[in-house]
């Protein structure tokens, strides 16, 4: 941690350039949930430390969880979701600047096409042979 704050006065963690790569995120309902905020609400990148936080409202921003911080930067990272353009957010009454996060239209495709997928059933026994 270093003293470096945000826009928002908040503390950042510089970013990581070099040791190993985070594990990547297997949870499907976590990277589904992930997509639907993304698609539906939104979410905003702030600083240098790229801080992962979701819209309130058009120009309002609260702090998302760090689990969905770390499936949406694995979702940058492959190029599932793209940072978008520069506006200008509230968080707790301070301005500054955040980028939009975008879904890619193949990525809603593909999304809308795992949504309508049966689940697997667990429960399913097999027949002894």
């Amino acid at each position: 941690m270093t003293d470096l704050l945000d826009l928002f006065g908040n503390p950042v963690d510089e970013p990581v350039t070099t040791g190993p790569a985070a594990p990547s995120i297997n949870d499907m309902n976590l990277i589904e949930k992930v997509l639907q905020v993304a698609e539906n609400t939104g979410y905003v990148l702030v600083g240098p430390s790229e801080r992962l936080y979701r819209l309130v409202d058009a120009k309002t921003i609260e702090v998302a969880p760090r689990f969905e911080e770390e499936a949406v930067h694995q979702l940058l990272t492959t190029k599932w979701l793209m940072k978008g353009g520069v506006h200008v957010y509230t968080h707790h009454g301070e301005e500054g600047p955040g980028n939009s996060v975008l879904v890619p239209k193949s990525t809603k495709v593909k999304a809308r096409q795992w949504r309508s997928l049966a689940p697997i059933s667990c429960s399913r026994k097999r027949k002894a042979s």
